[in-house]
């Protein structure tokens, strides 16, 4: 019930609409109530021997036959015209509300996951993510649509039905409230058993999302080292696992169906037994059996809709679940807090974005530690390369400055202050970040060095694309900045894209600089291009850089080597192969 109401509030903007189908929903009511009428007046008054009741005789009862006929066969079409366009009226503002109500459920997974700590993130399955976000978010709206309002209509007819059912024959109307109770049960009993099924095939269903996504982000490495059979054999266990939590799940559903259809068999077979004989007996006319079956199908049919809904809340309900406990779980809670507490705003100038790691440790996992006690004082203006072992902890430092990981001891301060008590989306936007992997979107090349500065102006654009050497190669594309990059769009080398990286960071002009091995996967002529773009970057501009080429790390003014989680040597060039250390031995 708490999940039901939490997945409720995001349809609270539209309460007007939910207040219109709650109107519409009691017309349906009341106008499946008259539907089955003119059928009784046209068996025992127009066809039978039956007087016509007070009010309908001066109308009707003085019409010739044939008139009267026609009179109630339109009169019935009315009724039922009636009902099917109301009933498509709030149909069609449910799904209405529905759909807005999933628009909203859909943003907060996505802010959420903008918002994904990476430590979070870190062992994550991305094909589960995806599969949250694109088809767990549609349980919202189901649980709405078909849970909550389906719930409310049967429940509306169920109640109306029987009070015109009792006033109509009371000992028809006690055999078919006799099979409610047992209803009642067979849901009860069933319900658990779906909502735990529902749980276990949807995240099979995940596990094979994921499956899919990767195999097409690691097709090369697949293909480039013939696993093609070994993937296609996991892969197929997955599905064989999923084909089995959905084949419970939905075997579980039919024996439930199944059981529900029973349960209305013997009742229709009970009150058709003893309608019959009543009839037999003059106690009451075919017209009115006729009108009681009648009901009884409006009658059966909700409790029906009520048996599906349990089945339908309880696979909603799983869906809604592992969607709750990302937005509002607490995680996210904390994340929150943590935001509304970092009050102080990030360094503007390069005065204030002076770097120091006191003490620092940290690991991914905590048993085996990257960062071990690790101090290093980053000046303003200084530009330190960062240089050791694979494994040595310097991409972990620069994921610390940018808060996508906190320390587990120690503190990192800038411009004096803990980095805690800037809010992380502040603190980004005043660094500018550089990866070995250059990252452009679908999009166009303006489009892509305006990332960070989307309000630039084309000749801010172009003044960025000439710093980093990038105007000439774009000035030779088809459209020039307005081509686009990506999926069967134009081309990049590996060059190219570090250029346009950089031209972003020109643009952006933030007083921190995060160069993550800029020119390590570039050819000699490119790399000459990218350093010297990342020269003037450097300028003025506080800078972490990861390095290992030494035609890189001999443009900064300090060099750190990192072993095993800490600082060996801090030094010059010129200090450091006096020293004959690390740094000495790789210069060799």
């Amino acid at each position: 019930m708490r999940e039901l109401w939490r997945a409720l509030q995001y349809f609270r903007q539209d309460w007007l609409r939910v207040l219109l189908a709650l109107v519409l929903l009691v017309a349906v009511t009341a106008a499946g109530l008259l539907k089955p009428w003119p059928l009784a007046l046209l068996v025992d008054c127009a066809l039978g021997t039956r007087p016509w009741p007070p009010g309908i005789a001066e109308r009707i009862g003085r019409l010739d036959s044939s008139t009267q006929v026609v009179t109630l066969a339109a009169i019935a079409c009315g009724a039922y015209l009636l009902h099917g366009w109301l009933n498509a009226l709030m149909n069609f503002v449910l799904i209405e509300t529905g759909l807005r109500g999933l628009a909203r459920v859909r943003k907060a997974v996505f802010d959420w996951l903008l918002a994904l700590p990476f430590k979070r993130l870190h062992g994550s399955q991305a094909g589960d993510l995806i599969y949250r976000a694109t088809w767990d978010t549609y349980s919202f709206q189901t649980l709405f649509q078909h849970g909550v309002f389906t719930f409310l209509n049967a429940t509306a007819a169920v109640v109306s039905m029987t009070v015109v059912m009792w006033r109509l024959n009371l000992s028809l109307t006690i055999v078919a409230l006799a099979t409610v109770p047992i209803l009642l049960i067979v849901m009860k009993t069933f319900g658990r058993g779906m909502e735990r099924r529902g749980t276990v095939a949807q995240s099979a269903e995940s596990t094979v999302a994921s499956g899919v996504q990767q195999a097409v982000s690691n097709l090369a490495l697949i293909q480039g080292y013939a696993q093609e059979p070994r993937e296609a054999k996991s892969f197929a266990e997955w599905v064989q696992t999923a084909l089995i939590a959905r084949r419970k799940q939905h075997g579980h559903e039919i024996v439930f169906l199944t059981a529900v259809t029973t349960i209305f068999a013997l009742g229709t077979g009970a009150i058709l037994w003893s309608g019959a004989r009543q009839v037999q007996g003059t106690h009451l006319s075919v017209g009115q059996l006729l009108v009681f079956l009648a009901y009884l199908a409006q009658f059966y049919e909700p409790l029906n809709q009520l048996s599906h809904v349990g089945a339908t809340v309880a696979n909603a309900r799983a869906g809604t679940q592992r969607i709750l406990e990302w937005v509002e779980g607490p995680d996210r809670v904390a994340e929150i807090a943590q935001t509304a507490a970092s009050r102080r705003p990030a360094p503007t100038t390069v005065k204030e974005s002076r770097i120091e790691f006191d003490h620092v440790s940290f690991g991914y996992d905590p048993a085996h530690p990257v960062l071990k006690s690790l101090s290093l004082d980053v000046k303003p203006g200084e530009a330190i390369a960062l240089i050791g072992p694979s494994g040595s902890g310097k991409s972990t430092l620069m994921n610390l400055v940018m808060r996508f990981y906190a320390p587990d001891q120690g503190s990192i301060r800038i411009g004096g202050h803990l980095i805690e008590e800037f809010a992380p989306r502040d603190l980004r936007s005043r660094i500018s970040l550089v990866l070995q992997e250059p990252i452009l979107l679908p999009a166009t090349i303006a489009e892509n060095i305006a990332y960070g500065r989307p309000d630039a102006t084309p000749e801010e654009i172009e003044a960025a694309a000439r710093q980093a050497t990038a105007h000439e190669f774009i000035c030779r594309l088809p459209k020039g900045y307005q081509s686009r990059v990506g999926d069967g769009a134009v081309r990049l080398s590996v060059g190219e894209k570090q250029r346009i990286n950089l031209a972003r960071a020109f643009l952006k002009d933030a007083p921190i600089l995060l160069l993550d091995e800029p020119t390590s996967a570039l050819d000699a002529e490119s790399e000459k291009a990218v350093i010297e773009a990342v020269v003037r970057l450097m300028k003025n501009r506080t800078t972490l850089m990861v390095a290992h080429r030494l035609a890189t790390v001999s443009q900064v003014d300090r060099i750190a080597v990192l072993r095993e989680g800490t600082i060996v040597e801090v030094g010059t060039a010129k200090e450091l192969l006096a020293q004959g250390g690390y740094f000495a031995r790789i210069s060799a």
